[in-house]
């Protein structure tokens, strides 16, 4: 189907705008004289764009509301109807009045959602699909609220962790420009009729640099760092960058728990909705957001359709903790692995806010660091030549 804009008058002459959802133009129309509406104009919208997606705390919230009026017992599309009501001025409007034709004209939920994968991801759509199976519907939702918004707030521990260093890396390098382009220039000439140290004349050789040739190292740091976006947008630079954060090791130790906790989360509740082992690796691998560790998963699969068990080939995977496989056998002998998921995600999940504190410990004082000695150091080359200690030059 496809989206439509029209404009209409009401029984009362009242001029009205909205979007409708149709095979096609003359379908549109049929549509919105059906409801009693005299047709203006009618016009075919464009592709959606990214800010009418349902992502993040939207999708969060759409998942919510839809889960407590279907436990409620109202049906799924005067479920989908009421929130289509509650958001008609929201950007994301077009999705949901979508899946509000599309459950009217027959097609299930699962269906309708998978038509917008911009906004229902395979992890969405698969876990829908278990439900309809089942007949459990309001409870794979109520299992997708759980998991949006635990992912929502592992999500906000890390940004929140990392606001703090960047803004002070920001300033500190604010400050050191004032230094070298203002603060520098404008003592210069102190020093004009004086036989300068080493380190003072190095310093104001930085400083006229950084006046006189703006025009060239601007331009380069700029189409520098737009190729290096460039490459590591790529699938290769892609592979390399998260390859390379396996190996510094404080990152590393992040990477990796973040990586189990959503491999862990998303397994433990794929499995809880019912679906198949293999299709729950397939899709759980995906959210871990690191290829090498995504492939680690991918030779377990193989391997798991051959007879293994997945605590087994967890076990010979390089970058995955040894507890994480040693809990898996013990959650797969006794039973209860579905648990035992959860119950290492809880874990991990945990782990990573107290490595987000050591990190963000670590950063604060390290770049105070680097912005002391830079300071410190274009302090002392202009207090050397003051005080007439040329012999303390480096």
């Amino acid at each position: 189907m496809s989206a439509f804009n029209y404009e209409a008058l009401d029984a009362s002459g009242k001029r009205k705008k909205g979007l409708i959802e149709a095979q096609d133009e003359r379908e549109a129309k049929e549509k919105l004289r059906e409801i009693g509406l005299m047709v203006i104009s009618v016009s075919q919208k464009s592709r959606i764009a990214s800010k009418q997606n349902l992502k993040g705390e939207k999708l969060m919230a759409f998942t919510m509301q839809l889960s407590q009026l279907v436990s409620a017992g109202v049906p799924l599309y005067e479920s989908l109807n009421a929130i289509e009501m509650q958001c008609r001025h929201e950007p994301y409007h077009r999705i949901i009045l979508g899946l509000c034709e599309k459950i009217k004209g027959g097609i299930s939920l699962s269906q309708a959602m998978a038509s917008y994968p911009e906004s229902f991801n395979k992890l969405y759509c698969s876990m829908i699909t278990a439900g309809e199976a089942v007949g459990g519907v309001h409870i794979v939702l109520e299992k997708l609220s759980l998991l949006l918004s635990r992912q929502m707030k592992l999500k906000g521990e890390i940004t929140t962790a990392m606001v703090y260093p960047m803004i002070l890396a920001s300033f500190s390098f604010l400050i050191i420009i004032m230094l070298l382009g203002f603060v520098v220039p404008s003592i210069e000439g102190i020093f004009s009729e004086r036989k300068l140290n080493g380190f003072t004349q190095f310093v104001l050789n930085v400083s006229h640099f950084f006046r006189d040739y703006w025009w060239l190292y601007i331009p380069v740091t700029i189409a520098s760092v737009a190729l290096l976006v460039y490459k590591l947008r790529r699938p290769e630079g892609r592979v390399w960058m998260e390859g390379f954060s396996l190996k510094v090791p404080l990152i590393r130790t992040l990477v990796v728990q973040t990586a189990v906790a959503r491999f862990c989360r998303t397994m433990g509740t794929l499995q809880q909705g019912g679906l198949p082992l293999i299709d729950s690796l397939r899709i759980s691998r995906e959210v871990m957001r690191n290829s090498v560790m995504e492939e680690e998963v991918k030779k377990a699969e193989e391997n798991i359709i051959e007879g293994s068990s997945l605590g087994v080939e967890l076990q010979r995977a390089p970058h995955f903790p040894s507890m994480v496989a040693q809990m898996l056998i013990v959650g797969e002998e006794s039973g209860g692995s579905i648990a035992m998921l959860n119950r290492i995600a809880d874990m991990y999940e945990s782990d990573v806010e107290k490595t987000l504190n050591r990190v963000m410990a670590l950063a604060q004082p390290l770049i105070l660091i680097v912005m002391g000695t830079i300071i410190g150091g274009v302090m002392l080359a202009i207090l050397l030549p003051l005080t007439d200690v040329s012999s303390l030059a480096l």
